[in-house]
C-alpha cells in the first residue's frame, strides 16, 4: 500500500486508476448505504476521487490507512 502513498505524493497520474481499480467498489457500497440513491452515489463516488487527487499529497499514513482517509473524504462530500 505504500506504493500509492509515494504515487499521491508525487502527483503520479496513474495512481487514481489504480486506487479506483482497488477500493471504488468497495467505497461505492458504503456510499450507497449512505445515501440510497445510485444516481448520487455514483456522483459522490466520483467527487471522492476527485478530490482523493487534489488532496493526495496530504494523506498521511501516519495518522491511519488509506482506506479510511478516502472514506472520510467521501463521507464529507
Amino acid at each position: 500500500m505504500g506504493q500509492y502513498h509515494e504515487k499521491l505524493r508525487n502527483g503520479d497520474r496513474t495512481v487514481i486508476s489504480e486506487l479506483y481499480d482497488q477500493y471504488a467498489p468497495a467505497l461505492y457500497g458504503i456510499i450507497l448505504k449512505i445515501v440510497r440513491s445510485e444516481a448520487v452515489a455514483q456522483d459522490v463516488l466520483q467527487d471522492t476521487f476527485v478530490k482523493i487527487w487534489q488532496n493526495g499529497p496530504a494523506y498521511d499514513p501516519g495518522r491511519g490507512t488509506l482506506f479510511t482517509w478516502m472514506l472520510n473524504i467521501a463521507r464529507n462530500n
